[in-house]
Protein backbone atom coordinates (compact mmCIF):
# COMPACT_ATOMS: atom_id res chain seq x y z
CA UNK A 1 0.00 0.00 0.00
CA UNK A 2 2.89 2.47 0.70
CA UNK A 3 2.95 3.75 -3.11
CA UNK A 4 -0.33 5.05 -2.93
CA UNK A 5 -1.53 6.27 0.30
CA UNK A 6 -0.26 9.36 -0.62
CA UNK A 7 -2.70 10.13 -3.45
CA UNK A 8 -5.50 12.24 -2.37
CA UNK A 9 -4.39 13.71 0.94
CA UNK A 10 -5.46 17.00 0.84
CA UNK A 11 -6.25 20.22 -1.51
CA UNK A 12 -3.13 21.61 -3.04
CA UNK A 13 -2.71 24.71 -0.11
CA UNK A 14 -0.20 26.93 -2.16
CA UNK A 15 1.03 30.20 -1.25
CA UNK A 16 2.08 32.65 -4.12
CA UNK A 17 4.92 31.22 -4.68
CA UNK A 18 3.34 30.52 -8.66
CA UNK A 19 2.56 34.44 -8.74
CA UNK A 20 6.06 36.13 -8.11
CA UNK A 21 7.58 35.98 -11.58
CA UNK A 22 9.19 39.48 -12.37
CA UNK A 23 7.02 42.03 -13.56
CA UNK A 24 8.91 44.97 -14.96
CA UNK A 25 10.24 43.48 -17.80
CA UNK A 26 7.58 40.61 -18.26
CA UNK A 27 4.30 42.78 -18.04
CA UNK A 28 5.03 46.04 -18.44
CA UNK A 29 6.82 47.78 -21.19
CA UNK A 30 9.72 49.80 -19.88
CA UNK A 31 8.87 53.09 -18.26
CA UNK A 32 9.18 56.33 -20.09
CA UNK A 33 12.26 58.51 -19.66
CA UNK A 34 10.06 61.28 -19.15
CA UNK A 35 7.60 61.47 -16.29
CA UNK A 36 4.39 62.74 -17.80
CA UNK A 37 1.53 63.90 -15.72
CA UNK A 38 -1.54 63.33 -18.34
CA UNK A 39 -3.10 60.87 -20.82
CA UNK A 40 -1.63 57.22 -22.20
CA UNK A 41 1.88 58.29 -21.43
CA UNK A 42 0.92 58.87 -16.99
CA UNK A 43 -0.75 55.87 -17.00
CA UNK A 44 2.14 53.97 -18.81
CA UNK A 45 4.43 55.58 -16.15
CA UNK A 46 2.19 54.70 -12.99
CA UNK A 47 1.89 51.26 -14.37
CA UNK A 48 5.97 50.88 -14.97
CA UNK A 49 5.87 52.16 -11.63
CA UNK A 50 3.82 50.11 -9.97
CA UNK A 51 5.28 47.07 -11.21
CA UNK A 52 9.01 47.84 -9.76
CA UNK A 53 7.09 48.15 -6.51
CA UNK A 54 5.82 44.83 -6.65
CA UNK A 55 9.23 43.45 -7.78
CA UNK A 56 10.25 45.10 -4.57
CA UNK A 57 7.95 43.38 -3.05
CA UNK A 58 5.53 46.22 -1.91
CA UNK A 59 1.98 44.99 -2.98
CA UNK A 60 0.05 47.64 -0.86
CA UNK A 61 2.07 50.88 -2.25
CA UNK A 62 1.71 49.06 -6.17
CA UNK A 63 -1.86 48.54 -5.20
CA UNK A 64 -2.46 52.36 -4.49
CA UNK A 65 -1.40 53.25 -8.07
CA UNK A 66 -3.20 50.70 -9.48
CA UNK A 67 -6.47 51.83 -7.95
CA UNK A 68 -5.53 55.51 -9.20
CA UNK A 69 -5.01 54.43 -12.52
CA UNK A 70 -8.42 52.27 -13.09
CA UNK A 71 -10.18 54.69 -12.01
CA UNK A 72 -8.24 57.04 -15.11
CA UNK A 73 -9.29 54.33 -17.47
CA UNK A 74 -12.25 54.29 -19.03
CA UNK A 75 -11.47 51.87 -22.14
CA UNK A 76 -11.71 48.31 -21.27
CA UNK A 77 -8.39 47.35 -23.35
CA UNK A 78 -6.69 50.36 -20.58
CA UNK A 79 -8.57 49.00 -17.78
CA UNK A 80 -7.52 45.19 -18.90
CA UNK A 81 -3.97 46.45 -18.24
CA UNK A 82 -4.14 47.51 -14.97
CA UNK A 83 -6.12 44.90 -13.90
CA UNK A 84 -3.32 42.46 -15.21
CA UNK A 85 -0.96 44.48 -12.95
CA UNK A 86 -3.53 44.54 -9.80
CA UNK A 87 -3.82 40.82 -10.23
CA UNK A 88 -0.49 40.25 -9.40
CA UNK A 89 -0.27 42.79 -6.52
CA UNK A 90 -3.67 41.40 -4.83
CA UNK A 91 -2.67 37.62 -5.43
CA UNK A 92 0.91 38.60 -3.46
CA UNK A 93 -1.46 40.37 -0.93
CA UNK A 94 -2.85 36.87 -0.09
CA UNK A 95 -6.65 38.35 -2.15
CA UNK A 96 -6.86 35.49 -3.88
CA UNK A 97 -10.63 35.97 -5.04
CA UNK A 98 -10.01 39.72 -6.00
CA UNK A 99 -6.89 38.69 -8.27
CA UNK A 100 -9.28 35.94 -10.01
CA UNK A 101 -11.59 39.28 -10.66
CA UNK A 102 -8.92 41.22 -12.00
CA UNK A 103 -7.45 38.52 -13.94
CA UNK A 104 -10.41 37.25 -15.04
CA UNK A 105 -11.17 40.96 -16.45
CA UNK A 106 -7.48 41.36 -17.72
CA UNK A 107 -7.74 38.27 -20.38
CA UNK A 108 -11.34 39.10 -21.67
CA UNK A 109 -9.81 42.57 -22.29
CA UNK A 110 -6.79 41.68 -24.39
CA UNK A 111 -6.83 40.97 -27.80
CA UNK A 112 -3.56 38.91 -27.57
CA UNK A 113 -3.61 37.70 -24.31
CA UNK A 114 0.61 36.99 -22.84
CA UNK A 115 1.59 33.83 -21.72
CA UNK A 116 2.10 35.26 -18.31
CA UNK A 117 -1.65 36.77 -18.43
CA UNK A 118 -3.07 33.20 -19.55
CA UNK A 119 -0.44 31.43 -16.41
CA UNK A 120 -2.49 33.64 -13.90
CA UNK A 121 -5.48 32.87 -15.19
CA UNK A 122 -4.96 29.38 -14.54
CA UNK A 123 -2.68 29.34 -11.66
CA UNK A 124 -5.86 31.63 -9.84
CA UNK A 125 -8.58 29.61 -10.88
CA UNK A 126 -6.99 26.36 -9.27
CA UNK A 127 -6.23 28.17 -6.04
CA UNK A 128 -9.64 29.36 -5.90
CA UNK A 129 -10.46 25.31 -6.18
CA UNK A 130 -12.14 26.45 -9.24
CA UNK A 131 -11.73 22.98 -11.03
CA UNK A 132 -14.01 23.15 -14.17
CA UNK A 133 -12.33 26.82 -14.91
CA UNK A 134 -8.73 25.39 -14.01
CA UNK A 135 -9.21 22.80 -16.56
CA UNK A 136 -11.29 25.40 -19.49
CA UNK A 137 -8.11 27.71 -18.77
CA UNK A 138 -5.97 24.57 -19.34
CA UNK A 139 -7.82 23.90 -22.97
CA UNK A 140 -7.24 27.52 -23.74
CA UNK A 141 -3.43 27.35 -23.03
CA UNK A 142 -3.32 24.34 -25.08
CA UNK A 143 -5.33 25.67 -27.98
CA UNK A 144 -3.32 29.12 -28.27
CA UNK A 145 0.03 27.98 -27.72
CA UNK A 146 0.96 24.40 -26.49
CA UNK A 147 4.61 25.41 -25.61
CA UNK A 148 2.80 27.49 -23.36
CA UNK A 149 1.89 24.33 -21.16
CA UNK A 150 5.04 24.03 -20.54
CA UNK A 151 5.33 27.02 -18.19
CA UNK A 152 2.40 26.35 -16.24
CA UNK A 153 3.37 24.89 -12.23
CA UNK A 154 3.01 21.32 -12.21
CA UNK A 155 1.96 20.40 -9.12
CA UNK A 156 -1.61 22.42 -10.05
CA UNK A 157 -1.73 20.81 -13.22
CA UNK A 158 -1.63 17.12 -11.58
CA UNK A 159 -3.95 18.84 -8.82
CA UNK A 160 -6.52 19.86 -11.76
CA UNK A 161 -6.50 16.87 -13.54
CA UNK A 162 -6.71 14.21 -10.46
CA UNK A 163 -10.11 16.50 -8.76
CA UNK A 164 -11.46 16.45 -12.05
CA UNK A 165 -14.52 13.98 -11.73
CA UNK A 166 -16.45 14.02 -14.02
CA UNK A 167 -15.52 11.58 -16.67
CA UNK A 168 -16.45 13.36 -20.16
CA UNK A 169 -14.63 16.40 -18.58
CA UNK A 170 -11.68 14.80 -17.69
CA UNK A 171 -11.40 12.67 -21.01
CA UNK A 172 -11.24 16.11 -22.92
CA UNK A 173 -8.56 17.39 -20.15
CA UNK A 174 -6.87 14.59 -21.13
CA UNK A 175 -7.19 14.39 -24.69
CA UNK A 176 -6.20 18.48 -25.29
CA UNK A 177 -2.94 17.84 -23.13
CA UNK A 178 -1.83 14.83 -25.04
CA UNK A 179 -2.44 16.15 -28.14
CA UNK A 180 -0.65 19.37 -27.25
CA UNK A 181 1.69 17.38 -26.27
CA UNK A 182 2.21 18.18 -22.65
CA UNK A 183 5.63 17.04 -20.98
CA UNK A 184 6.51 19.30 -18.27
CA UNK A 185 10.30 19.82 -17.48
CA UNK A 186 9.81 18.16 -13.88
CA UNK A 187 8.63 14.91 -14.81
CA UNK A 188 10.64 12.14 -16.10
CA UNK A 189 10.58 10.19 -18.86
CA UNK A 190 7.59 7.83 -17.62
CA UNK A 191 5.13 10.61 -16.21
CA UNK A 192 3.68 11.24 -18.92
CA UNK A 193 1.93 7.76 -19.74
CA UNK A 194 -0.65 8.92 -17.13
CA UNK A 195 -1.84 11.18 -18.68
CA UNK A 196 -1.63 8.81 -22.26
CA UNK A 197 -3.92 6.29 -19.94
CA UNK A 198 -6.80 8.20 -19.41
CA UNK A 199 -6.95 9.53 -22.62
CA UNK A 200 -6.74 5.84 -24.26
CA UNK A 201 -9.74 4.57 -21.61
CA UNK A 202 -11.84 7.31 -22.96
CA UNK A 203 -11.22 6.93 -26.53
CA UNK A 204 -12.02 3.19 -26.70
CA UNK A 205 -14.85 3.54 -24.44
CA UNK A 206 -16.32 5.56 -27.07
CA UNK A 207 -15.10 3.26 -29.82
CA UNK A 208 -12.31 5.48 -31.54
CA UNK A 209 -9.85 2.86 -31.57
CA UNK A 210 -7.89 3.95 -34.54
CA UNK A 211 -7.27 7.20 -32.68
CA UNK A 212 -6.51 5.69 -29.63
CA UNK A 213 -3.60 3.24 -31.31
CA UNK A 214 -0.94 6.40 -32.19
CA UNK A 215 -1.22 7.13 -28.40
CA UNK A 216 -0.79 3.58 -27.25
CA UNK A 217 2.31 3.61 -29.44
CA UNK A 218 3.70 6.01 -27.41
CA UNK A 219 3.20 4.35 -23.71
CA UNK A 220 6.93 3.99 -22.55
CA UNK A 221 6.81 2.00 -19.18
CA UNK A 222 6.06 -2.03 -19.49
CA UNK A 223 3.54 -1.25 -16.56
CA UNK A 224 1.46 0.93 -18.97
CA UNK A 225 1.85 -1.82 -21.51
CA UNK A 226 0.34 -4.69 -18.56
CA UNK A 227 -2.65 -2.73 -17.30
CA UNK A 228 -3.90 -2.59 -21.32
CA UNK A 229 -2.52 -5.87 -21.97
CA UNK A 230 -4.99 -7.48 -18.78
CA UNK A 231 -8.03 -5.80 -19.42
CA UNK A 232 -10.70 -6.89 -21.35
CA UNK A 233 -11.70 -3.34 -22.79
CA UNK A 234 -8.67 -3.14 -24.65
CA UNK A 235 -8.53 -7.03 -26.45
CA UNK A 236 -8.37 -5.72 -29.84
CA UNK A 237 -4.74 -4.34 -28.45
CA UNK A 238 -3.56 -7.35 -26.57
CA UNK A 239 -1.67 -9.33 -29.93
CA UNK A 240 0.03 -5.95 -30.59
CA UNK A 241 0.95 -5.18 -26.23
CA UNK A 242 1.79 -8.69 -26.07
CA UNK A 243 4.59 -8.16 -29.19
CA UNK A 244 6.02 -4.76 -27.21
CA UNK A 245 6.38 -6.75 -24.32
CA UNK A 246 8.44 -9.15 -25.75
CA UNK A 247 9.41 -12.30 -23.66
CA UNK A 248 9.29 -11.66 -20.32
CA UNK A 249 8.33 -8.31 -20.85
CA UNK A 250 12.37 -7.87 -21.23
CA UNK A 251 11.93 -5.91 -24.34
CA UNK A 252 9.52 -3.26 -23.22
CA UNK A 253 12.15 -3.09 -20.31
CA UNK A 254 14.55 -2.62 -22.32
CA UNK A 255 13.10 -0.16 -24.62
CA UNK A 256 12.34 1.93 -21.15
CA UNK A 257 15.66 1.73 -19.77
CA UNK A 258 17.44 3.04 -23.01
CA UNK A 259 14.61 5.66 -23.08
CA UNK A 260 14.94 6.44 -19.29
CA UNK A 261 19.14 6.34 -19.81
CA UNK A 262 18.71 8.93 -23.11
CA UNK A 263 16.98 11.35 -21.04
CA UNK A 264 19.59 11.15 -18.41
CA UNK A 265 21.80 12.00 -20.44
CA UNK A 266 20.00 14.99 -22.04
CA UNK A 267 19.87 16.35 -17.90
CA UNK A 268 22.60 14.43 -16.34
CA UNK A 269 22.42 16.45 -13.23
CA UNK A 270 18.53 16.36 -12.96
CA UNK A 271 17.06 14.08 -10.29
CA UNK A 272 13.85 13.29 -11.43
CA UNK A 273 16.27 11.75 -14.53
CA UNK A 274 17.79 9.88 -12.23
CA UNK A 275 14.40 8.97 -10.58
CA UNK A 276 13.49 7.93 -13.63
CA UNK A 277 15.93 5.46 -14.91
CA UNK A 278 16.03 4.04 -11.08
CA UNK A 279 12.15 3.18 -11.57
CA UNK A 280 13.15 1.50 -15.00
CA UNK A 281 15.76 -0.34 -14.03
CA UNK A 282 13.66 -1.19 -10.68
CA UNK A 283 10.55 -2.42 -13.19
CA UNK A 284 12.46 -4.23 -14.89
CA UNK A 285 13.51 -6.17 -11.65
CA UNK A 286 17.05 -4.82 -11.29
CA UNK A 287 16.70 -3.68 -8.09
CA UNK A 288 20.50 -2.92 -6.65
CA UNK A 289 21.22 -1.51 -9.70
CA UNK A 290 18.35 1.35 -9.50
CA UNK A 291 18.82 1.39 -5.77
CA UNK A 292 22.42 2.33 -6.93
CA UNK A 293 21.62 4.78 -9.63
CA UNK A 294 19.81 7.13 -6.67
CA UNK A 295 21.43 6.16 -2.99
CA UNK A 296 22.97 9.35 -3.02
CA UNK A 297 20.24 11.44 -3.67
CA UNK A 298 19.15 13.46 -0.31
CA UNK A 299 21.90 12.13 1.28
CA UNK A 300 22.78 15.25 3.46
CA UNK A 301 20.09 17.93 5.24
CA UNK A 302 21.38 20.61 2.72
CA UNK A 303 20.88 18.45 -0.32
CA UNK A 304 17.24 17.47 0.74
CA UNK A 305 15.98 20.86 2.07
CA UNK A 306 17.31 22.33 -1.50
CA UNK A 307 14.89 19.74 -3.24
CA UNK A 308 11.67 20.78 -4.77
CA UNK A 309 8.46 18.84 -4.31
CA UNK A 310 8.40 16.28 -7.43
CA UNK A 311 12.62 15.60 -6.83
CA UNK A 312 11.46 14.19 -3.01
CA UNK A 313 9.57 11.45 -4.56
CA UNK A 314 12.59 10.05 -6.36
CA UNK A 315 13.44 10.07 -2.38
CA UNK A 316 10.37 8.14 -2.26
CA UNK A 317 11.19 5.55 -4.65
CA UNK A 318 14.57 5.16 -2.46
CA UNK A 319 12.84 4.39 0.71
CA UNK A 320 10.96 1.48 -1.29
CA UNK A 321 13.65 0.31 -2.84
CA UNK A 322 15.94 0.36 0.32
CA UNK A 323 12.82 -0.96 2.37
CA UNK A 324 12.77 -4.32 -0.89
CA UNK A 325 16.30 -5.05 -0.03
CA UNK A 326 15.65 -5.65 3.40
CA UNK A 327 17.27 -2.33 4.70
CA UNK A 328 13.86 -1.03 6.38
CA UNK A 329 15.61 1.10 9.15
CA UNK A 330 17.60 3.21 6.51
CA UNK A 331 14.14 3.33 4.51
CA UNK A 332 12.32 4.50 7.30
CA UNK A 333 14.78 7.33 8.26
CA UNK A 334 14.61 8.37 4.70
CA UNK A 335 11.28 8.92 4.92
CA UNK A 336 11.56 10.35 8.30
CA UNK A 337 14.03 12.78 7.09
CA UNK A 338 12.10 14.03 4.25
CA UNK A 339 8.52 14.57 6.68
CA UNK A 340 10.82 16.85 8.80
CA UNK A 341 11.34 19.14 6.22
CA UNK A 342 9.18 22.88 6.44
CA UNK A 343 5.84 21.96 4.94
CA UNK A 344 5.54 25.17 3.29
CA UNK A 345 5.65 24.58 -0.72
CA UNK A 346 5.73 20.85 0.24
CA UNK A 347 2.54 19.45 0.59
CA UNK A 348 4.18 16.15 0.13
CA UNK A 349 5.65 15.93 3.95
CA UNK A 350 2.48 14.79 5.33
CA UNK A 351 2.04 11.80 2.88
CA UNK A 352 5.95 10.72 4.13
CA UNK A 353 4.21 10.06 7.54
CA UNK A 354 1.92 8.00 6.29
CA UNK A 355 4.18 6.24 3.96
CA UNK A 356 6.48 5.77 6.39
CA UNK A 357 3.68 4.30 9.21
CA UNK A 358 2.30 1.76 6.52
CA UNK A 359 6.19 0.53 5.32
CA UNK A 360 6.47 -0.28 9.47
CA UNK A 361 3.24 -2.31 9.35
CA UNK A 362 4.45 -4.31 6.40
CA UNK A 363 7.71 -4.97 7.51
CA UNK A 364 6.18 -6.26 11.05
CA UNK A 365 7.14 -3.30 13.16
CA UNK A 366 3.00 -2.37 14.55
CA UNK A 367 3.78 -0.82 17.61
CA UNK A 368 6.36 1.84 15.70
CA UNK A 369 3.46 2.01 13.32
CA UNK A 370 0.92 3.02 15.66
CA UNK A 371 3.84 5.48 17.31
CA UNK A 372 3.92 6.64 14.35
CA UNK A 373 0.17 7.21 13.55
CA UNK A 374 -0.23 8.71 16.93
CA UNK A 375 2.19 12.01 16.16
CA UNK A 376 0.18 12.63 12.80
CA UNK A 377 -1.55 16.03 13.09
CA UNK A 378 -5.13 15.32 11.37
CA UNK A 379 -6.42 18.90 10.98
CA UNK A 380 -7.45 19.58 7.18
CA UNK A 381 -6.78 15.67 6.26
CA UNK A 382 -9.22 14.90 3.20
CA UNK A 383 -11.76 11.66 4.17
CA UNK A 384 -9.33 9.74 1.97
CA UNK A 385 -6.29 10.30 3.85
CA UNK A 386 -8.28 10.06 7.05
CA UNK A 387 -9.41 6.53 5.57
CA UNK A 388 -5.47 5.51 4.80
CA UNK A 389 -4.62 6.28 8.59
CA UNK A 390 -7.29 4.60 10.19
CA UNK A 391 -6.60 1.05 7.71
CA UNK A 392 -2.99 1.24 8.48
CA UNK A 393 -4.28 1.50 12.27
CA UNK A 394 -6.98 -1.28 11.74
CA UNK A 395 -3.77 -3.82 10.31
CA UNK A 396 -1.19 -2.57 12.85
CA UNK A 397 -3.56 -3.64 15.74
CA UNK A 398 -4.73 -6.71 14.19
CA UNK A 399 -1.40 -8.40 13.09
CA UNK A 400 -0.11 -7.87 16.44
CA UNK A 401 -3.12 -9.58 17.82
CA UNK A 402 -4.82 -6.97 19.14
CA UNK A 403 -8.08 -8.21 17.61
CA UNK A 404 -10.79 -6.00 19.42
CA UNK A 405 -8.70 -2.80 19.52
CA UNK A 406 -8.81 -3.46 16.00
CA UNK A 407 -12.27 -3.75 15.24
CA UNK A 408 -13.14 -0.57 17.35
CA UNK A 409 -10.46 1.29 15.00
CA UNK A 410 -12.18 0.10 12.16
CA UNK A 411 -15.90 1.38 13.12
CA UNK A 412 -14.75 4.89 11.63
CA UNK A 413 -14.24 3.51 8.27
CA UNK A 414 -16.90 3.23 6.01
CA UNK A 415 -19.01 -0.28 5.37
CA UNK A 416 -18.34 -0.89 2.29
CA UNK A 417 -17.37 1.51 -1.07
CA UNK A 418 -17.87 4.67 -1.28
CA UNK A 419 -17.79 7.17 -3.91
CA UNK A 420 -14.64 9.41 -2.92
CA UNK A 421 -13.62 7.32 -0.24
CA UNK A 422 -10.07 5.44 -0.06
CA UNK A 423 -11.69 2.07 -1.07
CA UNK A 424 -8.46 0.16 -1.26
CA UNK A 425 -7.42 1.21 2.36
CA UNK A 426 -10.64 0.06 3.46
CA UNK A 427 -10.49 -3.84 1.72
CA UNK A 428 -6.83 -3.67 3.04
CA UNK A 429 -8.43 -3.06 6.63
CA UNK A 430 -11.43 -5.46 6.25
CA UNK A 431 -8.70 -8.40 4.88
CA UNK A 432 -6.53 -7.67 7.92
CA UNK A 433 -9.59 -8.30 10.04
CA UNK A 434 -10.20 -11.71 8.27
CA UNK A 435 -12.99 -10.38 7.02
CA UNK A 436 -12.82 -11.53 3.54
CA UNK A 437 -16.16 -11.72 2.48
CA UNK A 438 -16.61 -8.06 3.36
CA UNK A 439 -13.16 -7.10 1.72
CA UNK A 440 -14.33 -9.78 -1.24
CA UNK A 441 -17.23 -7.65 -1.89
CA UNK A 442 -15.13 -4.31 -2.11
CA UNK A 443 -12.38 -5.84 -4.50
CA UNK A 444 -15.45 -6.57 -6.53
CA UNK A 445 -16.74 -3.34 -6.64
CA UNK A 446 -13.73 -1.84 -7.14
CA UNK A 447 -13.49 -4.15 -10.54
CA UNK A 448 -16.94 -2.93 -11.11
CA UNK A 449 -15.88 0.67 -11.54
CA UNK A 450 -14.55 1.65 -14.49
CA UNK A 451 -12.49 4.19 -13.36
CA UNK A 452 -10.72 1.68 -10.98
CA UNK A 453 -11.05 -1.58 -12.75
CA UNK A 454 -7.27 -0.97 -14.14
CA UNK A 455 -5.97 -0.86 -10.72
CA UNK A 456 -7.60 -3.81 -9.25
CA UNK A 457 -6.25 -6.14 -12.69
CA UNK A 458 -2.87 -5.11 -12.10
CA UNK A 459 -3.04 -5.29 -8.30
CA UNK A 460 -3.81 -9.19 -8.69
CA UNK A 461 -1.57 -10.24 -11.03
CA UNK A 462 1.00 -13.29 -10.47
CA UNK A 463 3.73 -11.59 -10.96
CA UNK A 464 2.41 -8.51 -8.28
CA UNK A 465 1.24 -10.97 -5.57
CA UNK A 466 3.34 -13.59 -5.72
CA UNK A 467 5.62 -13.85 -2.57
CA UNK A 468 9.28 -12.97 -2.73
CA UNK A 469 11.90 -13.58 -0.65
CA UNK A 470 12.71 -10.53 1.22
CA UNK A 471 10.23 -8.53 0.60
CA UNK A 472 8.25 -6.50 3.98
CA UNK A 473 4.85 -6.64 2.26
CA UNK A 474 4.38 -10.42 2.45
CA UNK A 475 0.90 -10.55 4.83
CA UNK A 476 -0.53 -8.05 2.04
CA UNK A 477 0.09 -10.21 -0.90
CA UNK A 478 -1.10 -13.68 1.02
CA UNK A 479 -3.99 -11.71 1.63
CA UNK A 480 -4.39 -10.36 -2.07
CA UNK A 481 -3.57 -14.38 -2.96
CA UNK A 482 -6.56 -15.35 -0.75
CA UNK A 483 -8.90 -13.26 -2.55
CA UNK A 484 -8.07 -14.04 -6.02
CA UNK A 485 -8.48 -17.60 -5.72
CA UNK A 486 -12.20 -16.79 -3.72
CA UNK A 487 -14.48 -17.85 -6.54
CA UNK A 488 -16.69 -15.00 -6.45
CA UNK A 489 -13.76 -12.64 -7.19
CA UNK A 490 -12.23 -15.15 -9.61
CA UNK A 491 -15.34 -14.96 -11.94
CA UNK A 492 -15.62 -11.19 -11.39
CA UNK A 493 -11.58 -11.26 -12.70
CA UNK A 494 -12.02 -13.02 -15.53
CA UNK A 495 -15.28 -10.84 -16.48
CA UNK A 496 -12.95 -8.09 -16.72
CA UNK A 497 -9.31 -9.31 -17.51
CA UNK A 498 -6.89 -12.02 -17.39
CA UNK A 499 -3.60 -12.68 -16.23
CA UNK A 500 -0.98 -11.77 -18.45
CA UNK A 501 0.23 -14.76 -20.71
CA UNK A 502 3.11 -16.64 -18.93
CA UNK A 503 5.49 -15.74 -21.70
CA UNK A 504 5.02 -12.25 -21.26
CA UNK A 505 5.08 -11.98 -17.70
CA UNK A 506 7.61 -10.05 -15.89
CA UNK A 507 9.44 -13.05 -13.73
CA UNK A 508 9.06 -11.89 -10.93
Amino acid sequence: MADQVYCGLMKVQLKPAFLLAPLAALLIAAAPTSAPTTGPAAREAQLARAAELLDAGKPDEALLLLDAALAQSDLPADRGQVEGLRSFALARAGKFAESRAAIEFAVDAAINPTPLLMRQLFVLRALTNDVPAAGQALQLIAATDPKWLADLPTELVSAVLADTREEERKFDLALTLVTAGYAPADQSVGDGDALRLVAIAGLVGRDRLDEARPIVAALINPVSLVRLAVDRRYQPLWPALEARLGPGADLADAMFIAAAEKALAKAPQSIVARGGLAEALNIASKEPEALARIADVGATPDALARMSERELWVMNLKANLLADAGRVADALAALDAMAALPAEGRPGTLAFRIIAADMAVEAGRHEEALRRLAGIDAKGLTPFAQQAIAGIRVCALARSGRTAEATAAAAGLPAGWSADGNNRAVQAALGCLGNMAAAAALLIKRLDMPDTRDDVLFELQPFVIADRAGAPDRATKATLRSLKARPDVKAAFLRYGRDLPPAVSPPR
